[in-house]
C-alpha cells in the first residue's frame, strides 16, 4: 500500500506538470505533555508530526489525493513513523443541480464532524474524541465509496472496503484512547494480549461495507452511518479478527462564530476463541461546544466511551490562538477519573504549487 501511495503522488507530478494542476501543503508541530501512563491518556511527554497532502486537480470532473505522515515516535507499533495515510482517486459529476462523487482508493469515511479540516484534523481541540482517535487509529476503508446529494441538501452514500479485519480490537482489547495517531498504511499498531491492528491488511478475504445518509444545509448537518466489517472474528498470525456492525449518529450546527458537534457511536463487536464467541458493546459519543472570538478559538468537549462493563468520561478544553502568519499555539487540559493531561502545541502551516 505504501508503494501505492508513492506510485500515485508521482502520477500525480507528472500530470500536474504540463496542466499545473498539483498543490501540496500541510503542517509541521511540536507538542509538550505531561504523561500519566493509564489510559486513556498514556501517551509521549514530547512529540512531533509532519502531515502532506498532495492533491491533483486537473479538471472540476476528476483528480486524486495522497496524504503523508512522519512522526517521531511509533506508540509501539510497526512500520508506524512514516507512510501514507490516504491515497486515492476521485470522479465528480453533475447532474442538473444534483452531484455524484466517486472515490477509489484509502480514505477515511466522512462521519467525523469534529475532524472537518485538510488532512483530517480538527479545528477545536488538540486531541480528537475518543470515538474519532478510535477511526483515526483504527478504520480506513480501502475501496470505492459513492455518493449522490440531492439538490445540495440529501445524501446517500454507501462504500464497499477491504482490510479493517480488525476493526474493534483496540476499544475491546487495548482500551480506549484519546490521542491523534493517524494509521498509516502497512502499520501494525499493538491492540492487547500480544495482537496487533492493521486498517489495511486482508485476512479472511470478505468485503466489508459502509452506507450513510445526511441532510445538510448552510448551517445544519446530520448524519447516520452504518459500518460491517464483515471480519470473521478469527486469529491470523499476530491479527485478530473482529466481527464489528456500528452505527454513527451525527449532527452540527455553524451559526455566526459558534461551532456544536455531536456524534453518537454504538454497536456490537464479536472475538471467537477456541469455538465460542464472546461478543462487547461499543459505545463512544461527545459533544462539543467551540467559539472563535478574533484569533482565538475557544472549545469545551464532554465524552462518553464503553467497552463491554468498562464505562469512562472525559472532559476537554482548549484554546487556540492563531496570529497573522503561518503558526498557531494552543493549550488542552483534559481529565478522565482522576488523570489529568496537559498539552501545548506549535503548529506550522505550509502549501504550495
Amino acid at each position: 500500500m505504501r508503494r501505492v501511495g508513492l506510485t500515485l503522488a508521482l502520477f500525480f507530478a507528472l500530470q500536474a506538470s504540463a496542466a499545473d494542476s498539483l498543490q501540496w501543503g500541510g503542517f509541521a508541530l511540536l507538542r509538550a505533555s505531561n504523561t500519566p501512563q493509564r489510559l486513556p491518556f498514556d501517551d509521549h511527554a514530547v512529540s512531533a508530526q509532519v502531515q502532506l497532502g498532495i492533491d491533483w486537480d486537473p479538471s472540476i470532473h476528476y483528480g486524486g489525493h495522497v496524504h503523508f505522515m512522519a512522526r517521531n515516535d511509533d506508540d509501539g507499533g510497526r512500520h508506524a513513523r512514516f507512510g501514507v495515510v490516504e491515497a486515492y482517486l476521485e470522479q465528480k459529476y453533475f447532474p442538473g443541480e444534483d452531484k455524484i462523487r466517486i472515490m477509489e482508493g484509502a480514505f477515511f469515511l466522512p462521519t467525523s464532524r469534529e475532524n472537518v479540516d485538510a488532512l483530517w484534523e480538527s479545528p477545536y481541540t488538540i486531541t480528537p474524541s475518543a470515538l474519532n482517535s478510535w477511526m483515526g487509529e483504527e478504520f480506513r476503508p480501502i475501496g470505492i465509496d459513492a455518493a449522490y446529494t440531492w439538490r445540495h441538501a440529501i445524501t446517500i452514500g454507501g462504500t464497499a472496503f477491504t482490510g479493517n479485519d480488525t476493526f474493534g480490537a483496540l476499544p475491546a482489547g487495548r482500551g480506549w484512547m484519546l490521542r491523534d495517531h493517524w494509521a498509516v498504511l502497512g502499520e501494525h499498531l499493538p491492540a492487547g494480549f500480544g495482537n496487533y491492528s492493521s486498517v489495511s491488511a486482508e485476512t479472511d478475504h470478505r468485503l466489508g461495507w459502509s452506507g450513510r445518509a445526511r441532510w445538510s444545509n448552510d448551517y445544519a448537518l446530520v448524519q447516520l452511518t452504518h459500518i460491517d466489517n464483515r471480519g470473521d472474528a478469527l486469529q491470523h498470525g499476530e491479527l485478530y479478527n473482529w466481527e464489528t456492525r456500528f452505527d454513527i449518529a451525527s449532527a452540527s450546527l455553524t451559526w455566526n462564530d459558534w461551532n456544536v458537534a455531536a456524534e453518537d457511536g454504538w454497536g456490537p463487536t464479536t472475538i471467537n476463541v477456541f469455538g465460542t464467541n464472546y461478543t462487547d458493546d461499543l459505545v463512544a459519543k461527545y459533544l462539543l461546544v467551540s467559539r472563535r472570538l478574533g484569533r482565538h478559538r475557544i472549545s469545551i468537549r464532554g465524552d462518553g466511551f464503553q467497552a463491554g462493563e468498562s464505562h469512562r468520561h472525559a472532559m476537554t478544553v482548549a484554546w487556540f490562538w492563531s496570529p497573522p502568519g503561518p503558526f498557531r499555539t494552543g493549550v488542552e487540559v483534559m481529565t478522565s477519573g482522576g488523570d489529568h493531561k496537559v498539552s501545548a502545541e506549535v503548529r506550522y502551516t505550509f502549501a504550495g504549487r
